[in-house]
Formats: C-alpha cells, structure tokens, sequence
C-alpha cells in the first residue's frame, strides 16, 4: 500500500457553509476547482478539529487559494500539506471573507 494513497470528496455548488473534510490528522493531497462566477472566488481551507466552530471573516483560513472567474484551478502532490487537527473549507468572495459567490463553487478535493 502506497503512502500517497488519497480519499476524495466532492462539494457541489458549495458556498459559506463550512465543510468538515477530515477530522483528524491528515493532508490536503489535491484538489481540482471550478468557479462559474464573473468574478475570482475563494476556498478557505482551515486546519481546526471536526468540533470546533469555524467562523468565516473571524477564524484565519491556513490556505486560501483564489479561483479566477470562469475558470478552474488544480493540483495534485502526493506528499500533501498537514493538517495536524483536521480540514474543513467553505468558498467565500475575499482571501478570508464570510461573503458567499453568488453561484457555489464545484470542489473535489483529495486527502489522506
């Protein structure tokens, strides 16, 4: 068994309501991003415990990645980013807002 074996999910359409990843130690392995909005949308990943309350515009994400308009971005690395305490995300308007885009965000996202 291979140590960069990942899981996936996928959030359609996903806005401002935060959503627990993975609870626990683990890493963000990849992720492929669609936004369908006019203008740059964000996905705030946070490294927070499943919990624990995350409150978009207060808590600081520990990754923010901008999605440009129409447009999708991706990346695979097998090794990961740690996330010591869990992952949760939600897809905002700013870098670390509380806004939701006017149309959601399709998020597949790989971890282990």
């Amino acid at each position: 068994m291979s140590t960069f074996l990942s899981h996936s999910a996928f959030y359609a359409a996903q806005t401002t309501t935060v959503q627990t990843v993975k609870a626990g130690t683990g890493a963000l392995t990849g992720y492929y991003i669609y936004n369908p909005n006019s203008s740059v949308a964000y996905v705030q990943f946070f490294d927070v415990a499943s919990g624990t309350a995350v409150t978009l515009g207060t808590t600081t994400p520990t990754l923010s990645i901008g999605i440009p308009a129409t447009a999708a971005a991706n990346l695979f690395d097998g090794t990961g980013l740690e996330f010591k305490n869990g992952l949760k995300l939600a897809a905002t308007t700013t870098a670390t807002g509380s806004t939701a885009p006017s149309t959601g965000l399709d998020i597949n996202v790989l971890f282990r």
